[in-house]
């Protein structure tokens, strides 16, 4: 038998999947509830890497790695091919590449501090040139970066959406990293979200794990709380008074947290049924009272703004400089776990996705599914290569786009 492992090197967490080669199927997932890296989001990683030494990061993502690849059940000697998908961060980190050129964004400050900007075009290595990879006797599949802090994971989203092989405006969003495609353009950048819509800077916040609070609704003026079970399917928790506390119905799964998905569900309830006026919780307490005692305040809600206010920042500009309006995108795109548990509505209701697009097409875990591909078809490397390569021209830094300034600070 001949097996490969593709990796998602998440920010939120690795994802592997081991794959028979010969028939191509999946014969095992693994995953890590958070990246091996310190911190809860990449800008956390990136100040890891550069203020605690890039070797010792580049060591935590390789044994998070070898760790996967025993809970898949696979031996080092029936491992022939490795692959992986994510952002430049973490590709970098994994392959041992320095950050430096992607942590510092003044070309004043590369210049007096000599930065070198490293070569992230699409290639197949052997495990050997990757350091703590010495025991395995494989290939290792890398894609390539589109420019600066967009890469693979951006590029998986538009391939795997579809959005090349039609006409109409679209524009796709992995929580920050957003792509606009106008007429044969795709315009991308990546909006400094922060941790809120991964769960994180929120009191009671939590990746997507069993027992988090993934969404709500209101039944009669209370508060319905759907909790992820074992099997990360979302089930009916407690149905609670949000400005008391107290549990009106008791459900049959008790909740620890909250996740991002959950975040963006509660803004556009309390928001819609009146127990959030922004910047306000309109509550006794200036709390939102969910199940099991937790709850979210109005410093919680600012978090969650910032990072909403980004993504949407993030669609305005990338339209203002397409030429385009809002009410130009026909179709959007979701993926990450936006693109798999959050409800589409809700989030276009917050700003989440522009208000008038009509159609919203939720897909899941695009980066694994590239990395699949690309550990099965050189052929699709390659290609990836080709797009990267006509995209870079397009892509804009918006942190420093006056556009991006003006629309984030309204």
């Amino acid at each position: 038998m001949r097996y490969g492992v593709a990796i998602d090197l998440g920010t939120s967490g690795y994802r592997a999947q081991k794959i028979n080669l010969d028939t191509e199927e999946i014969l095992r997932t693994a995953i890590t509830l958070r990246n091996p890296i310190p911190g809860a989001n990449v800008m956390n990683h990136v100040d890891f890497a550069i203020c605690y030494g890039q070797d010792l990061t580049h060591g935590l993502s390789i044994n998070a790695v070898k760790n996967l690849i025993q809970a898949l059940d696979l031996e080092i000697e029936e491992l022939e091919r490795i692959s992986l998908c994510g952002n430049p961060i973490h590709l970098s980190l994994f392959q041992g590449i320095s950050i430096e050129d992607l942590a510092y964004a003044g070309e004043r400050k590369k210049k007096k501090y000599d930065i070198k900007e490293q070569d992230r075009n699409a290639k197949i290595i052997s495990s050997s040139e990757i350091k703590g990879l010495d025991e395995f006797n494989c290939e290792v599949v890398i894609p390539p970066a589109i420019k600066h802090e967009v890469g693979a994971d951006a590029l998986a989203l538009i391939i795997k959406s579809g959005m090349l092989d039609n006409d109409e405006i679209s524009i796709a969003t992995d929580y920050g990293t957003i792509s606009l495609k106008v007429n044969d353009l795709i315009y991308t950048g990546c909006a400094a979200t922060g941790p809120a819509l991964e769960g994180q800077q929120i009191k009671h916040g939590s990746l997507a794990s069993p027992y988090t609070i993934s969404d709500f609704e209101f039944e009669d003026g209370a508060l319905r709380n759907y909790v992820l079970n074992e099997k990360m399917e979302a089930v009916s928790g407690d149905l609670v008074d949000p400005a008391t506390g107290e549990t009106l119905e008791k459900g049959n799964i008790e909740a620890k947290g909250i996740t991002g998905t959950g975040v963006i569900a509660l803004v556009e309830k309390t928001i819609k049924y009146g127990f959030v006026e922004i910047p306000r919780i309109k509550t006794p307490d200036g709390l939102i009272h969910l199940q099991n005692g937790i709850d979210f305040s109005e410093r919680d809600l600012k978090e969650a703004g910032k990072a909403i206010g980004a993504i949407r920042a993030g669609h305005i500009t990338l339209c203002a400089v397409a030429g385009i309006e809002l009410t130009d995108i026909v179709t959007a795109y979701m993926a990450g776990a936006a693109g798999t548990y959050m409800d589409a509505a809700k989030a276009q209701k917050i700003g989440l996705v522009p208000y008038s697009t009509g159609k919203i097409c939720q897909l899941g875990n695009t980066s694994l599914e590239v990395a699949r591909e690309i550990l099965l078809s050189e052929e699709k490397l390659w290609k990836l290569q080709d797009i990267a390569s006509q995209m870079s021209d397009t892509h804009l830094m918006l942190a420093t786009t006056p556009q991006f300034r003006d629309a984030y600070i309204l």
